[in-house]
């Protein structure tokens, strides 16, 4: 599997060789099975292309960004874990109930 990033400011169309037009807007990420022979060429084309298009190791980190409503970032550290391990109730044994009269 190869990652790659579109490194353009406008967007484009690249067909592949099955026939399938993949667009490109800039910025954004694609991921491609080299091995397919539908991708094989493809995938050598636009490697060649280096000042367009870019290889990418890692896609980008988890938890990164903020929430679309508060803008605020979800953050969970260890001691909140802890915290939250100590206010759980432990579960006892339940009382039986009687019969309402």
């Amino acid at each position: 599997m190869v990652t790659i990033r579109y490194k353009g400011h406008k967007p484009t169309h690249v067909r592949t060789d099955g026939g399938r037009s993949i667009a490109f807007h800039p910025g954004e990420v694609h991921t491609f099975d080299e091995n397919n022979k539908r991708y094989k060429e493809f995938c050598k084309r636009l490697l060649t292309q280096s000042d367009i298009f870019e290889v990418q190791t890692k896609v980008g980190a988890k938890k990164v960004g903020a929430g679309v409503r508060t803008r605020s970032k979800a953050s969970r550290s260890k001691t909140q874990k802890k915290v939250d391990a100590a206010l759980k109730k432990p579960k006892g044994l339940k009382k039986a109930k009687g019969k309402a009269k």
